[in-house]
């Protein structure tokens, strides 16, 4: 998804907003971006799955799919 004013991020707590990373260089690359994260909302706006991982993890597809096979 598209989050270019970063308002998801920020309301989904996924924003990477410590100013203290703007003057890290190690961090610098992670400022105002999002971490890696998967959300899936019901059609009533319920969150119903979430998973935030570091930069390089990744949410098998099973566990996810498992989810969204329970919503229908």
């Amino acid at each position: 998804m598209s989050d270019l004013r970063r308002e998801m991020s920020r309301a989904y707590d996924v924003l990477n907003d410590d100013a203290t990373a703007a003057t890290d260089t190690k961090r610098i690359p992670t400022y105002l971006r999002s971490k890696r994260s998967w959300f899936v909302v019901d059609k009533e706006g319920v969150v119903r799955y979430v998973q935030v991982t570091d930069p390089r993890g990744l949410v098998p597809n099973d566990e996810i799919l498992e989810v969204l096979s329970k919503l229908k």
